[in-house]
């Protein structure tokens, strides 16, 4: 369990109260700038809250030190490091647990289909391969022990072919069948609205919609995302449509 009492920073969030469950699949949608990184960043602890507490499993998050944190949680930012000069291996299994390496890289390589780039330069990769190499790594921080665990990714389908974007999004969704609470940033609406149990909609910095996927009404839309769309039905799934 995951919870905001209150949580704000100053300039960028204003004060968010939110609860999350474990084994869930929650997206953060939202327009640039609206507080989704932010606001992910404040629940791997990466930034301290100006007013209000963070709690993850019963624990205030603010008396966590680092090791202890990395054993409940593990985030994918939007920065790509570069010029790390190391085979994609290496990259892949740098700082892992050597339980989460014995129980879980076969499976993540597998899930990921990296098992073509393992031996390549990591600074060879293109934006995709080292994408895929990435999400890897921060999924193998909560391998061991899964359930219980937060996996927090932003924006992680940045970069990937359709092909890439579905096995990633299918291997989460196992993730969660396992205990492990998923929160991932989104922009594609759609996919954040087939995808997730709950949706989150952030708007400057504020919490504009908190609820079911199906509850999604366009009006929310184009207040928060300033476009007119249309609700139709295909494949037995709601989609939205611009107009």
């Amino acid at each position: 369990m995951l919870t905001l009492d209150k949580v704000a920073l100053h300039g960028r969030l204003a004060p968010l109260s939110l609860r999350f469950e474990c084994a869930q699949a929650v997206a953060l949608i939202g327009p640039n700038g609206s507080g989704k990184s932010t606001l992910l960043s404040l629940l791997a602890g990466l930034l301290a809250p100006d007013e209000g507490a963070i709690t993850l499993m019963g624990e205030p998050m603010a008396s966590l030190d680092w090791p202890a944190l990395a054993r409940r949680r593990a985030m994918l930012t939007q920065k790509i490091p570069t010029g790390l000069g190391m085979a994609v291996s290496e990259l892949l299994t740098l700082g892992v647990p050597e339980r989460a390496l014995r129980e879980g890289v076969a499976a993540v390589v597998e899930a990921l289909a990296l098992s073509a780039l393992l031996s390549r330069d990591s600074t060879r990769l293109s934006g995709g391969e080292l994408q895929r190499v990435l999400i890897g790594r921060t999924l193998l921080q909560v391998w061991p022990d899964r359930e219980g665990k937060v996996l927090l990714l932003d924006e992680p389908l940045a970069g990937l072919d359709l092909h890439h974007q579905q096995a990633l999004l299918q291997l989460l969704k196992q993730l969660v069948g396992q205990g492990v609470l998923v929160l991932v940033s989104l922009h594609d609406l759609n996919t954040a609205l087939h995808w997730a149990q709950r949706v989150v909609c952030l708007e400057r910095g504020e919490c504009a919609y908190a609820g079911p996927p199906q509850a999604v009404e366009a009006s929310l839309i184009e207040r928060v995302f300033q476009i007119k769309t249309g609700r139709v039905e295909a494949a037995g799934r709601h989609w939205f449509l611009p107009l």
